[in-house]
């Protein structure tokens, strides 16, 4: 390990990030990432579970300098970051990560909103989105596992981290500063997950406080604000207090070169990212097989072990967040209902219908070790009907997984178009998938943000 603090070398890293060092398959990931963002921040901006935050924001009347999504309101750029990162987790619909987490609901609003603001080109924009999952990813790497043990919201501890980073980008802070910036934005890391369990909204809010804290962090540091340089490592830092013993310092040098965006993986349902592979492997089933719901008698699911906690959590819903993270509710809702739309989360009627909780209550989940050569998070399905029948299969990965094969960047388009259909016109839709997929050459991100106003 270097004798430098760890926020001074991520800081230099950072700064000196240079676009064209990068593999082209980084830029387009970042573009992807944009575009399923603005699609899931337009959903959420319909949504009424987060409308109080665009409400509060509007109510400040600060300087009109950035887009509240889904609207004709404007702000400052911590508040816009604010606003719109809190529509982006509105639906449990944004991109995850095995190392950073939940970066896209993170990095991009703090990215689009500081970039607009300060006229940044699409190319600074781009990179600073690259340096803002990289940082989070590198943190990840060594204190994922641990801090979801200790019930943090990773995604929150790292996303501070990383919108720090977007913002020390794109404010054109120095290493010296924008490790102060780290340090600073390391007083305002927490966010436990316990609404996953009993319930509660808030956890909407967390990418949002989280892109908020970062530009304001950075603004303060560029201001003359300090912050220890030891936050992320030191005796009282985020590793040891979020991570305890178990922390993989080492992690951090060994993952330090690989370009960590490019392992994103974009969901394609809007639960919890561990519940894919189940649904993809029960959809494989119902399209191969004569598989009516009613002939159910009992499902068996196993999941690695590490899941299982997560499985066995939720199983009747209570409200949309237990709905989301109720991998058993998403397997009923798919074989009662054929598939998982965002709105059906929200319906309370679906989390007591009859056809619904038949199913439910026949799921099954235990803990399972997949074969080293196997995705980390893969499926054993064993659905028993009446008559004796079982239909039976082990599915190895999910699609979105940038490793799987049946991954495909036009699902990403597909899934943009749906999110913001009935929201945006057609032809509006339309022009932010053009305008996003050569976002890196724009001299600007005013004009896209523009586009997300119905």
């Amino acid at each position: 390990m270097s004798e430098e603090s760890l926020a001074l070398r991520l800081a230099r890293m950072v700064v000196g990030l240079d676009l064209d060092d990068l593999p082209d398959r980084a830029v387009e990931v970042a573009e992807l990432q944009v575009l399923d963002q603005l699609g899931v921040q337009v959903l959420g901006s319909t949504l009424a579970n987060v409308s109080a935050v665009p409400r509060l924001v509007a109510a400040m009347g600060a300087r009109p300098d950035a887009t509240i999504v889904g609207s004709d309101g404007r702000t400052i750029a911590a508040y816009a970051a604010y606003a719109n990162g809190t529509l982006a987790a509105a639906c449990e619909f944004d991109d995850a990560h095995m190392a950073a987490s939940h970066p896209g609901s993170y990095v991009v609003p703090a990215a689009l909103a500081l970039g607009e603001s300060t006229g940044a080109s699409g190319r600074e924009v781009v990179t600073a989105i690259i340096a803002g999952v990289q940082v989070m990813a590198l943190l990840g790497s060594a204190a994922l596992r641990p801090a979801m043990a200790s019930g943090w919201h990773v995604a929150k501890i790292f996303g501070t981290f990383g919108a720090t980073a977007v913002a020390g980008r794109l404010l054109g802070l120095d290493p010296q500063r924008l490790t102060h910036a780290f340090g600073i934005a390391g007083s305002d890391v927490s966010g436990t997950v316990e609404c996953e369990f009993s319930g509660g909204e808030v956890k909407r809010l967390h990418p949002g406080s989280a892109g908020r804290n970062g530009i304001q962090a950075a603004q303060l540091a560029a201001g003359g604000m300090t912050g220890p340089a030891t936050t992320i490592e030191g005796r009282h830092g985020l590793f040891r207090m979020f991570g305890g013993d178990t922390v993989d310092f080492g992690a951090v040098e060994r993952t330090w070169d690989r370009t960590h965006i490019v392992d994103t993986v974009f969901r394609m349902y809007p639960t919890i990212g561990s519940a894919a592979p189940a649904l993809d492997g029960v959809g494989r089933l119902v399209a191969h097989h004569d598989l009516r719901p009613e002939t159910i008698r009992r499902i068996r699911l196993g999941v690695p072990s590490f899941a299982i906690e997560g499985a066995l959590a939720s199983r009747r819903p209570t409200d949309a967040v237990s709905a989301q993270f109720s991998t058993a509710f998403s397997v009923a809702l798919l074989l009662a209902r054929g598939g998982n739309r965002p709105a059906d989360y929200f319906a309370s009627e679906l989390w007591t219908d009859p056809d619904v909780t038949h199913i439910l209550d026949r799921i099954e989940f235990y803990a399972t070790e997949f074969e080293a050569d196997l995705p980390p998070l893969s499926c054993r399905i064993d659905i028993e009907l009446d008559g004796g029948r079982c239909l039976s299969h082990v599915q190895h990965g999910f699609r979105g997984h940038p490793d799987h094969a049946d991954t495909d960047d036009r699902d990403v388009v597909t899934k943009f178009l749906a999110n913001v259909s009935g929201v945006l016109d057609p032809e509006a839709a339309e022009e932010i998938r053009d305008a996003v997929a050569t976002l890196g050459d724009v001299d600007g991100v005013g004009g896209l943000m523009a586009l997300t106003v119905p």
